[in-house]
């Protein structure tokens, strides 16, 4: 039992006796809230390890939040569908162009989301499937969880959840959830639909083995069956991406979404669908009285832009990776199992112990999380979370997890700890390789027949210096390069060979050509004129790559943003996002621009030396996690940013004397990091984490601002499973882009 004053017991009292027992809450009273913070009214403070299960994903009572809450409270906050709105409009072109669908229908709570795509996927199936009437079926996972209603309890497999509430809805088809040939041993002719969690949440947050959700993908467009994701408690930025089916770079034909769409402040849902789907609701077929209200709407669509202003997303990605590896690496037998995405996490305990128990005692300590199922204990914490309130939670559960430990020892009749540690999964992160990458790279250069310093548009060029010994500085600059290209074909990679032209010195630096991830190429867009007749040299070679089967498809930066490629745009594979530069060659909304089409999350960075213009001068994302960076090229925000992303020990900090000589601006293969400088400290910093070093002198190149990256473009980065292989199907195309303002 938890201590409490005599104020909170009258609390529980009260509220155990007038409130139906459908809940079991752990035993303390909350009256207020700020962040991840939540406050007792006697003023103790606890950490929220939960955040009412994703639906607090912006912690409690965000400013900006509250602020549109009032303003349109103060205006209008309920008004019925049955006329338009000033502001649902806004909210759902919003809503629509980030899941890359078409139309939505929103409601109030979770379930009733559900129940409209179960309304829309039967009336699919009979009027375009041409399904018999009411044979209709919908497949489901066992394990599932959709919420409480009775239609969506007549397809749950918790037995708890079902007891005495029939009779129960007919239409549902179980299988077993990421199991493949089980959901293919499943579908029938009258097959309309399957609902689906990417991830099961109150199963035990069960991710399902990679491919597994491209895998039904591929089936449903195969077998004329509509996929519905309900991302409710896994949508909107609690994975590490927007939605969690992002990871395996699909996209589903429905979409329900709920819980953080409210902001932590209303009950707010949708169900997001394509055209085909959507349009088959008429009039009176469908309504939700607060569903789609003013205030909601206002809410919901502040929630969204909170989400994007802060890098909600890429925060979850980044102390998603820290949360899984710490908890991974608590050494107590007691633990059985580690599992998750993002700050998404569960840890399943040996039964031995109890997880309720193990619940109460952090809520004794002030860290508040829920068990599930008697044995897994769930960890979802606001987005906006602190790194450091987010270790100190980790350091409470681990030493909560030891005393439990103990007290199991001296208790059982077999005196001692328990005898057998259970095997816990290793990290989803890059490994160091022994030497080259697993798979072979591959990169593009292009030639550097006529490279020369000829006009000024960065700190690093002066024509004149480079005239006085220029047959000297260009033969030095074809030994470089070619010293450079060696070294990648020694280590493993294959490289692709872009023909010179005349005219365009600058056309070596070829990460600056686009950006290449998932196979496919977003080119770059110069803001200096001296750069953009090198645009249609660098699209026709990637017409060639795209010819040969390299890549799949090929996307422009919007005509009023400039973009200059991976020199601005760096593919982070440890935290499942890419850091963008921004204030010197490439535009700020280039971020959101790059979050859409690749849909991953981005975290712009501002660069303030003009000396350091692009941001592979100054970063530089190291295979095993590690950042090697130079803080005086950053404005102090940005210096923040990392700081709170990056672990402490996963930083390596060049000096200004090694990023001036742009040791920064490397190419990491594996654990080979293949530099142009690097003086002693920085050469035993990179040993020291495992790193084998290879230095290429390209002082001609460095006369122009640029070295190892710059002349190197990576063509083969996946940000999933299924990016690496060839040729997509039609499913997977890409939704049109997002003008990020």
């Amino acid at each position: 039992m938890l201590p409490r004053s005599a104020s909170l017991d009258r609390a529980i009292d009260l509220e155990s006796r007038v409130a139906a027992p459908n809940y079991q809450p752990i035993p303390v009273v909350l009256q207020s809230g700020r962040g991840e913070w939540l406050f007792d009214p006697d003023g103790r403070r606890y950490l929220d390890l939960m955040s009412a299960y994703s639906a607090v994903s912006h912690g409690h009572a965000h400013p900006r939040l509250i602020k549109a809450l009032t303003e349109q409270a103060a205006q209008v906050a309920v008004t019925s569908r049955a006329y338009y709105s000033a502001t649902l409009g806004a909210f759902l072109e919003h809503l629509t162009e980030l899941c890359g669908l078409d139309k939505a229908l929103p409601s109030s709570g979770g379930a009733e989301a559900v129940e409209t795509a179960i309304k829309a996927a039967r009336r699919w199936g009979y009027r375009v499937k041409k399904i018999a009437p009411d044979r209709a079926e919908i497949l489901v996972a066992r394990g599932n969880f959709h919420g409480r209603s009775t239609t969506v309890i007549s397809f749950s497999t918790e037995p708890a959840y079902r007891a005495d509430f029939g009779p129960f809805t007919p239409g549902f088809r179980n299988f077993e959830f990421g199991d493949i040939e089980s959901f293919r041993a499943a579908i029938t002719e009258n097959t309309c639909a399957v609902i689906l969690e990417p991830i099961q949440g109150e199963a035990g947050i069960i991710v399902p083995p990679d491919g597994f959700l491209a895998a039904v993908r591929g089936i449903c467009s195969e077998r004329g069956i509509l996929m519905i994701l309900d991302e409710i408690q896994s949508g909107l930025g609690r994975t590490g991406r927007w939605f969690a089916h992002q990871h395996e770079g699909i996209r589903p034909d429905g979409l329900i979404l709920g819980k953080a769409l409210g902001g932590g402040l209303l009950p707010v849902s949708c169900f997001v669908a394509t055209s085909e789907v959507m349009d088959l609701f008429e009039p009176g077929s469908h309504g939700s009285t607060f569903g789609g209200s003013p205030l909601a709407a206002a809410v919901a669509l502040e929630a969204l832009r909170v989400i994007e202003d802060e890098g909600l997303v890429a925060r979850s990605a980044a102390l998603g990776a820290h949360l899984m590896a710490r908890l991974k690496a608590i050494a107590n037998p007691l633990v059985r199992e580690v599992r998750g995405r993002g700050l998404w996490v569960g840890v399943e305990l040996d039964p031995k112990v109890s997880a309720r128990e193990v619940v109460e005692q952090l809520a004794l300590r002030g860290v508040l999380t829920k068990d599930t199922h008697g044995t897994v204990i769930r960890f979802a914490p606001a987005l906006t979370i602190s790194r450091e309130a987010l270790d100190w939670g980790i350091d409470v559960f681990a030493d909560t997890l030891r005393q439990f430990e103990t007290a199991l020892a001296s208790s059982s009749s077999r005196p001692g700890p328990l005898t057998a540690r259970l095997s816990v999964p290793q990290s989803d992160g890059p490994q160091l390789a022994a030497g080259a990458a697993s798979s072979a790279p591959r990169l593009m250069m292009s030639a550097p027949d006529h490279f020369e310093v000829s006009y000024r548009i960065n700190p690093w060029m002066d024509p004149v210096q480079w005239k006085s010994s220029a047959e000297h500085l260009r033969r030095q600059a074809g030994q470089g390069w070619a010293s450079l290209k060696d070294v990648y074909e020694r280590l493993g990679a294959s490289v692709e060979i872009q023909p010179a032209q005349a005219g365009l010195p600058d056309l070596v630096f070829t990460a600056n050509a686009a950006l290449v991830l998932d196979r496919t190429a977003l080119l770059a867009r110069f803001r200096h004129p001296e750069r953009r007749d090198e645009q249609g040299h660098d699209r026709a070679f990637f017409e060639s790559l795209r010819s040969r089967g390299l890549i799949d498809s090929i996307v422009d930066t919007p005509e009023d943003l400039y973009f200059e490629g991976a020199g601005d745009a760096l593919w982070d594979s440890t935290r499942k996002l890419i850091w963008t530069g921004w204030g010197q060659r490439s535009s700020r909304p280039m971020a959101g621009v790059i979050a859409q089409l690749f849909s991953i999350p981005t975290v712009p960075l501002e660069l303030v030396d003009p000396r350091f213009y692009h941001l592979d001068t100054c970063l530089c994302v190291l295979s095993a996690g590690d950042i090697l960076y130079y803080p005086g090229a950053f404005s102090k925000q940005s210096r923040e940013t990392i700081q709170g992303l990056v672990d402490k020990d996963r930083l390596i900090e060049a000096s200004a004397a090694d990023a001036e000589r742009l040791a920064v601006n490397s190419v990491c293969l594996g654990n080979q990091v293949v530099v142009c400088h690097a003086s002693e400290a920085l050469r035993c910093a990179l040993t020291e984490r495992g790193y084998q070093v290879h230095v290429v002198p390209l002082d001609s190149f460095n006369r122009s601002g640029g070295s190892a990256y710059c002349l190197t473009l990576r063509l083969d980065q996946a940000s999933h499973p299924s990016a690496a292989n060839p040729r997509p199907p039609a499913h997977q195309a890409r939704p049109k882009l997002l003008r990020v303002a």
